[in-house]
């Protein structure tokens, strides 16, 4: 079955810990249009759109020639902004890209958008990327997923869990950010009442669990990498000159 599939990224000047990244240079392009020019790269993407509640941010991609959306300034989740800008927007399966991720892999929104067309059943997807070792597990700030024998994810977390009673291998990973959901069960989704798990870890995507509904995790091989601070920004930069698929993507997005 053909879907139409919109990869929508959301943006706001707001951040704690870095106000206005979302226009923060890097290697002369603003990050927002890293993300939206490297989703345009994605097979099967019908319609990339970004979805804000700041004039400054929609003006940088209308400039570009991209379509942005603006929202309301109160959402506090990534999920609840995209779902608002689907309002407007005529689609099956919506992939949320995070405005934040300027090393973003078109193939990653590929994966997440890919179990729609096979699974009817699957309502919603999480990309999923490895654990780097001791340190990524004891990481609070890295959401963790723990996935079932058929890849549906049990529970995500902030904390080092499970618990290694006895060493052994087990399926965690870190959950990414980047989703999928089909169109109709995002607004099913933002309409749930919130839940105590996903309050008190602050993990949105908790919300679908405690409530009952599946989630698919796909499993990426490479470890996708924001921007949270302002000195992460020469960190990005050094990938793009010396990793040669990085180096070739960002050569696409400014041919």
């Amino acid at each position: 079955m053909n879907h139409k599939t919109i990869a929508l990224v959301p943006a706001r000047m707001a951040s704690s810990r870095y106000p206005g990244k979302p226009l923060a240079l890097i290697a002369g392009l603003p990050m927002i249009e890293h993300v939206r020019r490297r989703a345009l790269l994605a097979k099967g993407i019908d319609e990339v759109v970004v979805a804000t509640c700041d004039r400054e941010i929609a003006e940088v991609v209308e400039q570009a020639g991209g379509r942005a959306i603006m929202t309301a300034p109160t959402h506090e989740r990534s999920t609840e902004r995209v779902a608002e800008a689907m309002r407007s927007l005529a689609g099956d399966v919506v992939v949320v890209a995070q405005g934040d991720e300027p090393l973003l892999l078109p193939s990653d929104l590929e994966l997440v958008a890919a179990p729609f067309s096979q699974y009817p059943e699957v309502q919603s997807v999480s990309l999923l990327s490895p654990l780097e070792g001791k340190a990524d597990f004891a990481n609070p700030n890295i959401v963790k997923a723990m996935c079932d024998r058929q890849g549906y994810i049990m529970l995500y977390s902030r904390a080092p869990i499970p618990y290694f009673q006895k060493q052994g291998p087990c399926p965690v990973y870190r959950e990414t950010g980047i989703r999928a959901f089909r169109a109709d069960f995002l607004q099913t989704y933002v309409s749930l009442p919130e839940t105590p798990f996903e309050k008190v870890e602050a993990v949105d995507m908790m919300r679908l669990r405690e409530h009952g509904y599946q989630v698919l995790g796909v499993v990426t091989d490479g470890v996708t990498l924001g921007v949270d601070h302002p000195e992460e920004v020469a960190r990005i930069e050094q990938e793009l000159r010396e990793d040669p698929l990085q180096r070739e993507l960002y050569g696409k997005i400014r041919a």
